[in-house]
């Protein structure tokens, strides 16, 4: 059978038009672009557990109407094994309308190196979401190093001490791996997204090229921060984390990507679909905001995503034996790469969402480009905002 299925193959490509030979190349590109990556990934630096530890660290959180998750997130800040005079908590309460305020209050009451602020107490600086909550923090800050991350997150009691076990002098950014909790359809399909597009900013960075580290899990050092003026100094308008990734990257320092579980962010997944697809838009809007060093190589992937996923889709039509072979060296792909990250991230069951990454990143390489042909709109939901950006 499987011989039948090779001579249909073969007959199928000598008397294929040119334009599959090029859906056979972009198909191979993944191939070789994936593999590459997983390359990346694997040669990622090792993390360890540094001895006497001596440097201050300041751990920033900006929360919003985040009174289900910020309790959690506070017991694992709490638990980080790091010298309590060395270690700064801030917590922002960023214009909240629900308890958050009164959960930030009461944890700073009861551990003398939390630290509560309110954006409100600030002068408006034009700064919106999740950057306003960032900013005011960086003020009060007192750690040579700030690490970030959100209210929804929980992290791991070695997340420092790993953190800064590879650092030198020349470093001014640090960041590491995501993980969102398989709750439910959504839970699944966000943490499988993740899984893909991390791959990016991890494997580049086992090659020692930066490429982003993500917002709710990066650090900085502070003095870069204040150099540049900080993000009121900046422009931009949707992430964050792209400018103080760009400031870093325009200081000549070092930015470093683990990929530990020790240097792993576990998230709680997003509302709703709606929140996921707005979270999608402003992650690509944001690297078109940053510039042409981004612009072509989003480009270039979406592009490249939407005309290979149309072969995905349509071309059992035409010829379903080549077809199912691309299909069938995307998929044994995509295991190698699920594989070694749950083998180094120390995830379970990860593998399961396999069919969930095929089909969700059929929908989203289809959705993306041609979303931005007709608006550049961004609304963005989640972390307790609601905004719009043109």
């Amino acid at each position: 059978m499987l011989s039948t299925f090779f001579e249909i193959l073969l007959n199928d490509l000598q008397n294929a038009p040119v334009f599959y030979y090029i859906y056979w190349a972009f198909g191979l590109v993944y191939c070789l672009i994936i593999g590459f990556l997983t390359i990346g990934f694997i040669k990622n630096k090792k993390t360890e557990e540094i001895e006497n530890p001596s440097i201050p660290i300041t751990i920033l959180v900006s929360s919003r109407n985040e009174e289900k998750d910020l309790p959690k997130c506070i017991e694992s800040l709490k638990a980080i094994n790091y010298p309590k005079d060395l270690l700064q908590i801030i917590l922002v309460n960023d214009r909240s309308d629900d308890s958050t305020g009164n959960i930030i209050n009461r944890a700073a009451k009861e551990s003398k190196n939390i630290l509560a602020l309110n954006t409100s107490d600030f002068p408006d600086v034009g700064l919106e979401a999740k950057a306003r909550g960032v900013n005011c923090g960086m003020k009060k800050a007192k750690g040579d190093w700030v690490f970030i991350t959100d209210a929804d997150a929980e992290v791991d009691p070695q997340w420092i001490t790993h953190s800064l076990s590879q650092i030198d002098k020349d470093t001014g950014m640090v960041g590491g791996a995501l993980e969102v909790k398989p709750l439910g359809i959504l839970g699944m399909v966000e943490r499988i997204s993740w899984a893909f597009v991390q791959m990016f900013n991890l494997g580049m960075s086992g090659w020692g090229v930066p490429f982003i580290c993500v917002g709710p899990n990066m650090a900085i050092r502070r003095d870069i921060y204040e150099n540049y003026g900080g993000l009121e100094s900046v422009d931009f308008t949707v992430a964050e984390d792209l400018a103080l990734f760009t400031m870093v990257k325009e200081s000549g320092k070092k930015i470093i990507t683990f990929a530990s579980k020790e240097t792993k962010v576990l998230l709680s997944p997003v509302p709703s679909f709606k929140h996921l697809i707005s979270q999608q838009r402003r992650w690509f809007g944001g690297g078109i905001e940053i510039g042409k060093d981004y612009l072509w190589i989003l480009y270039l992937s979406f592009w490249s995503g939407f005309f290979i996923n149309s072969f995905y889709l349509f071309g059992w039509l035409a010829s379903p034996a080549i077809f199912l072979s691309i299909w069938v060296i995307r998929i044994l792909t995509d295991i190698v790469f699920l594989t070694v990250q749950k083998r180094k991230l120390g995830l379970n069951t990860h593998l399961r969402y396999l069919p969930i990454l095929a089909i969700y990143s059929l929908f989203i390489f289809m959705y993306l480009p041609l979303s931005f042909l007709f608006s550049r709109k961004i609304h963005w939901m989640g972390e307790g905002y609601s905004i719009d950006y043109e």
